[in-house]
């Protein structure tokens, strides 16, 4: 993941179209997909969230169809295909690999096409590969923090001779392995925000203190899926964050933080 490459030479070797967000290759069980700030022209509008990536499907005007790109992508399991995914440069033809996805759901959202008009747009979720772990217990809560700790990283495997077998009387449940890293950061936190030190604002559909997990090093840098890369903030805070004139000042001063275990 975050190494760079020459589209040209990409699709040379794999296939696949060099003219098209979704790109399928007809030699190889490959699924090429690119996204970029120059979509949002076309409406199109692909982000993180978190360690997931919403991505949007093709179509430029009118409601997109599961049809194509869009059909190819939510049945690339099914078909055997990898899904890899790439982030545009702003030299031309060079991209940047953001690593192997799986698509896990999707949904429709209303969105601008190309010429401004509000249609029906699909969006896929999409999960990094090898990012899932098996818990033997019902839910991550009763992990206690060091074995959570070891499952956000994915040091605690579900098989090998130390791993419990399932019996009646357990339960195995998958997570993502973000969901663990999501889990253990806002176990840490303990309901406090870990930008401004407050009590998190209110409380979540859940029941629980509302704080929002942020990656100091973002995914799309090369910024690992990893509890030690990942800190629980208030709304405000994450916002800040993202969208302040500070947020990088602030991203840097919370990763001295970390650093430096405060």
């Amino acid at each position: 993941m975050g190494g760079t490459y020459d589209r040209v030479d990409l699709h040379d070797t794999y296939g696949g179209t060099r003219y098209r967000g979704i790109a399928p290759s007809a030699e190889h069980p490959y699924l090429f997909l690119f996204t970029g700030d120059s979509g949002t022209e076309h409406g199109y509008k692909d982000e993180f969230r978190g360690d997931t990536f919403i991505y949007t499907g093709e179509g430029r005007t009118g409601d997109m169809e599961m049809t194509g790109g869009n059909k190819a992508i939510r049945d690339h399991q099914e078909d055997g295909r990898e899904l890899h995914l790439f982030e545009n440069n702003d030299e031309a033809w060079s991209v940047t690999y953001l690593g192997q996805f799986e698509c896990v759901d999707w949904f429709e959202e209303q969105l601008p096409d190309t010429d401004g008009n509000r249609r029906r747009a699909i969006r896929f979720k999409l999960e990094p590969v090898e990012n899932t772990i098996e818990v033997t217990d019902t839910d991550l809560d009763e992990l206690d923090t060091a074995e959570l700790y070891q499952r956000a990283t994915g040091a605690a495997t579900s098989t090998g001779e130390d791993t419990p077998q399932a019996t009646p009387e357990t339960t195995r449940t998958s997570y993502t392995r973000s969901e663990a890293v999501r889990a253990y950061a806002l176990r840490v936190a303990d309901g406090v925000c870990q930008g401004c030190g407050n009590e998190a604002p209110f409380l979540g559909t859940d029941g629980e203190p509302f704080l929002e997990v942020h990656h100091l090093s973002r995914r799309s840098d090369g910024g690992p899926d990893h509890p030690d890369n990942v800190v629980a903030l208030c709304p405000n805070c994450h916002r800040r964050v993202h969208h302040g004139k500070d947020g990088d000042e602030f991203n840097q001063e919370l990763i001295s933080r970390t650093d430096s275990g405060v």
